[in-house]
């Protein structure tokens, strides 16, 4: 599991480290990846949906992503499975994304994230990041 650096969920509720625990190919351009991502969530509970972004490389999108939504327990520090499903854009396949799999190439992949986070009572928020280093997710 790795940290990660630079996304705050709402007050102090954050992401303390995250790791790959498979990917799964489903075709030519479409992969499910399933992840540990373990959350510090000393508020109370929270939804987090509509969980979307991309990955890019030198300004480039390499694909598009959606994660499941997920409930975060209130006051806790609490590791979370999670399914993403990457769609890779035209000209990527599963066989060229293996060819990310360095530490260089990945320093040099950035990650922008969107996500809806909603307290039991329904105040809602939207969060964005832009940015973020791939390798801060899969080192």
């Amino acid at each position: 599991m790795n940290t990660i650096v630079g996304i705050d969920i709402g007050g102090s509720t954050r992401p303390v480290s995250a790791g790959i625990e498979n990917i799964v190919p489903e075709g030519f351009r479409k992969v499910v990846v399933y992840m540990a991502v373990e959350i510090d969530n000393p508020a109370s509970q929270l939804l987090i949906s509509d969980i979307e972004g991309n990955v890019s490389r030198f300004g480039t999108i390499l694909g598009k992503f959606t994660v499941d939504p997920v409930m975060l327990k209130a006051r806790t520090l609490d590791r979370y499975s999670m399914r993403m499903t990457v769609t890779l854009a035209e000209g990527m396949s599963v066989l060229s994304l293996m060819s990310l799999a360095n530490a260089k190439a990945l320093e040099e992949c950035a990650v922008d994230v969107r996500a809806k986070v909603a307290l039991k009572n329904g105040i809602s928020k939207k969060l964005e990041y832009e940015g973020i280093p791939l390798a801060n997710f899969v080192k």
